[in-house]
């Protein structure tokens, strides 16, 4: 008798192994993780909640941003990876992120390459512009003194289209300014007159400062996405070098 009911309970804990894989394999419902999670708020009539018609004409690369690291971050922290992209695209639109107008980008040709001058002035480059760490940055790399600091007006302002937050330093070496943002876009900025000489979409949300090297064969632009991934751009296009996922990153890092 008791071996029989061990036979029982290893076949019971066998099916309940199968039917765990197959839950794992299976591909999440949007809609049900709306319902379960969503519904209770957006389906609500309330000016502080966007109701869900508001929701269906946001494109769903926005609203998984939202979910990841947006304003919508602790509510969803509960959700896997695949679920929150399931009710990203249930919700929201398939149209792509916005792009900036022609008239946003630089002359290019009358620029010319973009080459990493350890000499340009005003630099900041990477987190801290020397390798102590120190966050300091004397007048001369500023090519700034204190008196001028009270009469400084406003030149430019760029805006990062369709992102909710920002929280990238920016990387400055001479006329140069390399910024990454929330969309995951990477820029490459004039500093000057603000126009865009190049973009690059990385796989998830930019947060780290992008620290330009020189290298031979083109000076590269080292950086880390918020899904794990670590690129080197071509400072000059914004061509990949290389990039890589050391480790497979599913929720939020």
């Amino acid at each position: 008798m008791v071996r029989e009911v061990r036979e029982v309970l290893e076949v019971l804990e066998v099916l309940v192994l199968l039917a765990c894989a197959v839950s794992a394999g299976a591909q999440p419902s949007g809609e049900a993780v709306y319902r379960e999670r969503c519904a209770s708020c957006h389906d609500l009539t309330s000016q502080r909640i966007p109701p869900r018609s508001a929701l269906q004409k946001i494109p769903a690369t926005r609203i998984l941003r939202v979910l990841d690291f947006g304003v919508m971050m602790s509510v969803a922290y509960p959700l896997r990876r695949d679920e929150r992209e399931a009710v990203s695209n249930y919700l929201g639109t398939g149209a792509g992120d916005p792009v900036p107008p022609v008239s946003a980008f630089c002359n290019t040709r009358a620029v010319g390459p973009l080459p990493i001058d350890d000499n340009r002035t005003p630099r900041w480059n990477g987190w801290s512009p020397v390798n102590s760490n120190t966050r300091f940055q004397t007048a001369a790399n500023a090519g700034l003194t204190v008196d001028q600091v009270k009469r400084l007006e406003l030149k430019w302002a760029f805006a990062f289209d369709g992102d909710v937050s920002t929280f990238n330093q920016p990387t400055v070496i001479g006329p140069y300014l390399f910024v990454g943002s929330a969309s995951g876009v990477v820029y490459a900025l004039n500093t000057a007159t603000g126009c865009i000489h190049w973009t690059f979409q990385a796989n998830g949300p930019v947060r780290s400062s992008i620290l330009a090297v020189k290298r031979p064969g083109g000076d590269a632009l080292i950086f880390s996405d918020l899904v794990g991934w670590t690129y080197a751009l071509d400072a000059t296009t914004g061509g990949v070098m290389w990039k890589t996922r050391p480790e497979d990153t599913k929720g939020h890092v």
